[in-house]
């Protein structure tokens, strides 16, 4: 914008230095004047947009960072899932090998008292999935007494709830990916709108330096060009 200026006040000065009455002069400062404002508009709007790129960016990124994370989380879970089922697998084999085998001598008490353990155990975790209580995010709800709900069924509830927001999330992220590819179109429109647009400007300077009417007309082509660009570029066009 500084190099935009600059050439507007040496527009100026060379229309008032010993031509302030000549008319030509005059009409072609003041058409620099207008295209100078709306070359200004046009740099302010393309900026606006190369900086909304880079934000669209960066949320597609952090909701792809989160998509992964929920990934992993989900894939902990049921393996939780797995380690608890086989543990309670195992502790049925115990149950039904305990009752088979002879009893020690004076073994009675510890052998009931694992057996109700281990059968505690397996009837505090052998919830279904239907059976699983959510909460209002749709994750299971906590017990009673605060504690994490880690039953098998709300341990396949939450796997699922964390692979849903997974891919809640890249959806999410591929749509932020899509606006930013055309905000991205417009920023580059806006560009070569703002080229345009400046190139008018410095037609208009060369007929002042010239004094050839060509070069005034030229740049007035090249500045409307330049907007005509830029509305296209903002979608008035599409």
């Amino acid at each position: 914008m500084s190099n935009t200026h600059e050439v507007l006040e040496e527009a100026q000065h060379a229309a008032h230095g010993g031509h302030g009455s000549d008319s030509f002069m005059n009409r072609v400062g003041m058409t620099m004047a207008l295209i100078a404002a709306g070359l200004a508009a046009v740099a302010l709007i393309g900026h606006r947009k190369h900086n909304a790129v880079l934000q669209l960016q960066g949320d597609a990124n952090r909701l792809l960072t989160e998509s992964a994370a929920l990934k992993v989380e989900s894939s902990n879970t049921f393996s939780r899932f797995q380690a608890k089922k086989g543990r309670m697998e195992e502790q049925g084999r115990a149950i039904t090998f305990t009752k088979l085998f002879t009893l020690a001598p004076e073994s009675a008490a510890l052998r009931e008292a694992e057996v109700k353990r281990w059968e505690g155990y397996i009837a505090k975790n052998s919830v279904s999935e239907k059976d699983v209580k959510l909460d209002e995010a749709g994750f299971p709800a906590k017990n009673e007494d605060g504690s994490e709900n880690d039953t098998l069924g709300a341990l396949i509830v939450l796997g699922k709830r964390l692979n849903a927001q997974a891919a809640e999330k890249a959806e999410q992220a591929v749509h932020i990916n899509e606006e930013s590819a055309h905000v991205h179109h417009q920023a580059d429109g806006l560009d070569w709108a703002h080229l345009t647009v400046e190139l008018g400007l410095v037609l208009c300077t060369v007929s002042i330096l010239t004094k050839k009417k060509a070069f005034w007309m030229a740049g007035i082509v090249s500045a409307l060009a330049g907007g005509a660009l830029a509305l296209s570029a903002l979608g008035i066009f599409h």
